[in-house]
Order: structure tokens, then sequence, then C-alpha cells
């Protein structure tokens, strides 16, 4: 949970907020998107850092930073578009909680391909 101060006391924002705000930014980037797996959950709960659906805040004591895995639709400039995806993502974030990330790291895991096979 990352807490920030006001004039006149506290605001706490969940690191789910954080995780979701990324997660709308993966959705609304064309071609992209989250990989989630059961050992995200299994790693965070052993280095108490908060998984959600592919995403991980890690939390230290002056810094939050996000890992996010995604899978890229076949045929898209990989390293273009996860430059349009983390400027979007530490755009939002920044502009929706006044907090500025350390580190933003994407993982591509995987391809996915968008034409569909129909068979007869």
């Amino acid at each position: 949970m990352v807490r920030k101060s006001l004039e006149n006391g506290s605001l706490y924002i969940k690191n789910d907020v954080l995780a979701m705000i990324a997660s709308i930014c993966v959705e609304d980037t064309e071609g992209v998107s989250i990989i989630a797996g059961f050992k995200d959950g299994v790693t965070g709960i052993l280095n108490r850092n908060f998984h959600k659906n592919g995403i991980t805040v890690i939390e230290e004591e002056d810094s939050i930073s996000l890992e996010i895995k995604i899978a890229i639709e076949y045929g898209l400039e990989i390293k273009k578009t996860c430059e349009v995806l983390q400027a979007a993502i530490l755009h939002e974030i920044e502009s929706m909680t006044g907090i500025t990330l350390s580190n933003l790291t994407i993982k591509v895991e995987g391809l996915t391909n968008s034409h569909t096979l129909v068979t007869t």
C-alpha cells in the first residue's frame, strides 16, 4: 500500500489500484494482452510482492515499481509497442495517483495470432 501525505491527513492507495490502472492501459493498447500464471501468485507470497493477473507491484522502502508480463500480437513491432505501453502506464499512474514509479519492466513472454482459422 502506498501512503501519500495530504494537507490534512494521509491518502492510502492499495497496490490493487496501481495494478488495475496498468491493466486498463494494457487493455487499451492494441495487440497486447496480459499473461498470468499460477507461479506468479506463489512467488508473490514468498517475496512479499503484490501479484495480480501478470502484474507485480514491488514495494521498497522509498520506491514503487511494476513488472508486467504480456503477449504481443504477431506482426507488431515489439520495441515500439512496449514503449507506447510503458509511456501510457507511467502517465496514467502519475496523473491519477501522483505516484512516480521508480521502474516499469515489461516482459514479452509470448505472441498471439489475431487470425482465426476456419475449418469446414
